[in-house]
């Protein structure tokens, strides 16, 4: 895949639903609770600082996204301001946890790595006039049974970490549809070093 393509992918849809922001309605899907599902494409970049000024394409990686939403206010135009759950399942890929091992400091034992590895994360927070996300919650990245060996031992016959993950985010609403910009905060208890993975994509609103 060339490295322009999804950097140039991304703008065109962004741009695409800017200039189709203006047929779409200015107020918020009706109702008490919102619901919306979706996919995206995920960039794992690793350590804050790191990797970026290069685009890897081993590091994009995809994921399914779900929000359920409560409202509580409304401002004038009608946006709501909900508490909101979320939920992300995806897939990262051989090249991508092979970099989050390095990252966190562990070295494997396995001469090589599943092409797919799952992940999913929870999180509760607020959804800010329908357009800015504030959450925070646990996460799972699992993977082949190996043993892992890391600065105050060795563990054996690991299949998953387990970590705290925060989210901040801005969404495009258009009608049924809505554009989303995240970016995921992945630190504490199993890994050894804050990592940072955005992620871009679409949702349909219920």
């Amino acid at each position: 895949m060339n490295k322009r393509f999804l950097p140039t992918l991304a703008i065109s849809l962004f741009l695409f639903l800017i200039g189709n922001a203006q047929d779409a309605p200015t107020r918020s899907r009706d109702g008490v609770l919102a619901l919306e599902l979706g996919a995206s494409l995920n960039y794992y970049y690793g350590e804050p600082g790191q990797n970026i000024d290069k685009f890897e394409n081993d590091r994009v990686n995809w994921q399914l996204n779900g929000m359920l939403g409560i409202t509580i206010a409304k401002d004038r135009a009608d946006r709501r301001t909900m508490l909101a759950a979320f939920g992300a399942f995806g897939f990262n890929n051989s090249n991508t946890l092979a970099s989050l091992l390095q990252d966190q400091q562990y070295t494997s034992a396995a001469t090589s790595q599943a092409q797919e590895n799952n992940f999913y994360q929870v999180e509760g927070g607020i959804m800010i006039l329908d357009m800015i996300r504030l959450s925070t919650g646990v996460g799972q990245q699992n993977f082949n049974s190996q043993s892992l060996i890391y600065s105050n031992g060795i563990l054996t016959n690991a299949t998953y970490f387990k970590y705290n993950s925060s989210t901040v985010g801005v969404k495009l609403n258009l009608g049924p549809v809505a554009w989303t910009l995240n970016c995921n905060f992945a630190y504490g208890q199993d890994y050894n070093k804050t990592v940072i993975t955005p992620n871009t994509g679409l949702m349909l609103r219920f």
